[in-house]
């Protein structure tokens, strides 16, 4: 496990059926509706149309290109904890909902079915028209590590695919990368069922 931390978080059950989307640490109840999701998900955009992006807005833009090209399980540990890193340092905009796989599997359960069709709108509305998504998966610390990390990346993967298959959203505006137990929002706790997270983060560089 590496010592960096995501505030906000994206996980995948590695034992049961249910991923949960939220957003942790925060007392708000997890995102309903499309609604919450835009509002949620949507940037603040602070940089003006003629100031160049900082050196870190256009490293990070770098790597987000590298990873719209490559697969899930391409995707290296350097990587991704880059990404992790610059998600908590710069707060990006991030989202958690309830998304539930058959036991032990990538198979999203129907119960899925309703929130992902929130999100599949919310995504496809003009008003995060552009945006790039992350969609991350985490788990305890159950199970081997390696178990663990194949897990969340085919199950972030399987939320990936459903998403551009029923809403017709690009592969380039959804990069999905598996953390499997390297980033636990309790470290004290491996085991608990806090650290079995699911995460949307808006990755857009202004």
């Amino acid at each position: 496990m590496t010592s960096s931390r995501i505030v906000r978080t994206f996980a995948v059950l590695s034992s049961a059926a249910t991923i949960a989307f939220g957003i942790v640490g925060s007392d708000l109840a997890y995102a309903q509706d499309k609604s919450d999701l835009i509002k949620s998900l949507s940037r603040v955009k602070t940089r003006s149309l003629t100031t160049e992006p900082s050196k870190d807005q256009k490293k990070f833009q770098g790597l987000v290109d590298t990873l719209r090209k490559v697969s899930t399980r391409q995707i290296t540990v350097e990587q991704r904890n880059e990404v992790a890193e610059y998600v908590k340092e710069k707060d990006l905009p991030a989202v958690d909902m309830e998304i539930y796989f058959d036991y032990n599997s990538a198979k999203l359960n129907a119960r899925s079915l309703p929130k992902l069709k929130e999100l599949g709108e919310a995504l496809t509305d003009e008003k995060l028209n552009g945006e790039t998504f992350m969609i991350a998966g985490h788990t305890d610390a159950v199970g081997s590590n390696g178990y663990n990390q194949t897990l969340s990346e085919r199950r972030a993967e399987s939320v990936r695919r459903h998403l551009m298959d029923k809403y017709n959203l690009d592969i380039s505006k959804l990069i999905a990368i598996g953390y499997g137990e390297e980033q636990l929002k309790l470290p004290d706790a491996p085991n608990a069922g806090e650290n079995r997270r699911v995460q949307i983060v808006n990755m857009q560089v202004e």
